[in-house]
């Protein structure tokens, strides 16, 4: 048997990307940090991302019908740390656009997306958006967590 702390332990060994999902609330431009992003489908552009369910921002990004899912640059680390404190993008020292969620300015991809579906996993919620715009910098590394730590990829 293991517990949760080596369970976590083993996936940290696993580096992967690092994303603010954001979204519109109330007019607010409001955020999560999050390593649980990949894709699902080329046909119809499917991605899946999850939020735990005792999160404070679980009701915020289950509730929303259009999100953004940026991936975030070597040299944003400090708005993916501010960003898993804090929700409020307009606090967290982030400049965005977007008319259907905020898109983080610096990110190297931006995928705009719809709500396709929500699925029970756990004590998270999967969270499938359909892509529905795009936008990708590919001359800028990309930020990668590794054994709790940042990185650069690329």
């Amino acid at each position: 048997m293991f517990d949760q702390r080596q369970f976590r332990d083993c996936l940290s060994q696993y580096p992967t990307g690092v994303a603010i999902i954001s979204t519109w609330h109330d007019g607010l431009p409001l955020g999560v940090t999050v390593n649980s992003f990949a894709s699902v489908s080329l046909d119809p552009p499917l991605i899946l991302w999850s939020v735990e369910r005792g999160r404070d921002r679980h009701a915020l990004f289950v509730q929303a019908e259009q999100f953004a899912v940026n991936v975030l640059a070597a040299d944003q680390k400090h708005l993916a740390e501010a960003c898993a404190r804090d929700a409020a993008l307009d606090q967290i020292g982030g400049s965005w656009s977007g008319e259907h969620a905020p898109c983080l300015d610096g990110a190297v991809a931006v995928m705009d997306c719809r709500l396709h579906a929500i699925h029970p996993g756990g004590d998270h919620d999967i969270i499938l958006g359909e892509v529905v715009s795009l936008h990708t910098r590919s001359e800028a590394p990309a930020l990668v967590f590794h054994r709790g730590g940042y990185g650069e990829a690329g």
